[in-house]
């Protein structure tokens, strides 16, 4: 009985030793540098931005795109109601991450400037189909962790040069619209 009693000890000891023990903290991933959130929104982005993933974008931008989404609706909405239902609403369309219209096939991130909460990438792009490679900055700042704020274009993009600036051409074109189909009721 006596080595019954020194077995359940020994067995008890070992849990309490385990019990004690604690388990080490895991250390949290360091965030992402503004490179490395650029290039892991790239690489998961798929050319339509009603499907960025906004967990990549400032709350601004991503309200702004948002806002595109619904003034697309509103105006199908507007134009299938009016005089003119088989005409063309307004739709945001071509590339808006990337200055050519047609999109990018791959890009590499060729510099990184960073100061006070804010960061420009440089991208350079590469469209295949068109044979065309060309360089625009993603900007970022840091709201919980890098986020993207706005694309400064290169020449491709007609007349824009932002992503911030084709956001506000598009609302003012369903603006206009919406203007337009009221004072033909």
């Amino acid at each position: 009985m006596n080595s019954a009693f020194r077995a359940v000890g020994a067995v008890l000891m070992v849990f309490a030793t385990v019990a004690c023990q604690r388990s080490p903290v895991p250390t949290p991933p360091a965030p992402p540098s503004p490179s490395e959130a650029v290039s892991d929104f790239l690489s998961g982005y798929r050319g339509n931005f009603r499907e960025a993933d906004p967990a990549f974008l400032t709350r601004s931008l991503s309200a702004a795109l948002q806002s595109v989404i619904e003034g697309e609706k509103e105006s199908a909405t507007r134009v299938k109601a009016s005089d003119f239902p088989n005409d063309k609403p307004q739709i945001l369309e071509g590339e808006v991450f990337a200055g050519l219209y047609e999109g990018f096939t791959a890009y590499e991130l060729t510099g990184e400037r960073t100061e006070d909460g804010r960061s420009a990438i440089t991208v350079r792009f590469r469209n295949e189909p068109y044979n065309v490679t060309w360089t625009d900055e993603i900007l970022l700042v840091d709201e919980d962790g890098w986020k993207i704020d706005d694309v400064r274009y290169s020449d491709k993009k007609a007349g824009l040069l932002s992503l911030r600036e084709v956001l506000q051409d598009f609302e003012a074109a369903v603006i206009a619209e919406e203007a337009a189909l009221s004072a033909n009721r």
